[in-house]
């Protein structure tokens, strides 16, 4: 599959971020190039960091949101982030070591890499941002509680998403 793919006009052995770096000088945006095969942007407020691995042609964007949880409310945002998970039609959220929800995303190129195409790259940005656009609002809410005992309600005692809880996570529309 990868010969005919490289014979359509994609090359195997291409970084895709090469082509975005270029892309993103042409737009004067700021960003860092971390080392040959990552990259991290500043976009809408959201930082993106973009992974490329040669050996299985696959491109993983992470982006964190800047809402720390407290070490004791961690694993009560479980709950709610598996709920948002089970939703999310590409991608997954979770929260990083430090604590800060992230959103992370990968694609598997398989061959397909062209050095001037950046839409999938663009794509693949645009897809992370609605998604932690929409669930910014349950992820601010759980980041206020420093303790147990101050973390949101959004479940019942029988573990059940209360009321509150679906209309929150599901903001935006979504379902």
């Amino acid at each position: 599959m990868k010969d005919s793919l490289a014979k359509d006009g994609y090359e195997s052995g291409l970084n895709p971020l090469d082509g975005y770096e270029r892309f993103l000088k042409s737009r004067k945006a700021r960003f860092q190039r971390l080392d040959s095969d990552s990259l991290a942007v500043e976009i809408d407020g959201y930082g993106f960091e973009l992974y490329w691995n040669e050996e299985d042609e696959a491109l993983s964007c992470s982006c964190a949101m800047d809402y720390e949880m407290a070490p004791g409310v961690r694993d009560l945002a479980a709950p709610v982030i598996m709920h948002i998970n089970r939703r999310q039609w590409l991608g997954h959220f979770e929260i990083s070591e430090d604590g800060f929800p992230c959103f992370r995303y990968t694609m598997l190129f398989h061959g397909a890499v062209s050095a001037a195409d950046n839409d999938v790259i663009e794509e693949m940005v645009e897809i992370a941002s609605r998604s932690c656009d929409q669930h910014a609002p349950a992820f601010a809410l759980m980041a206020q509680a420093k303790t147990p005992d101050e973390f949101p309600r959004l479940f019942d005692t029988d573990g059940r998403c209360a009321p509150l809880g679906l209309a929150l996570l599901d903001a935006g529309g979504q379902s």
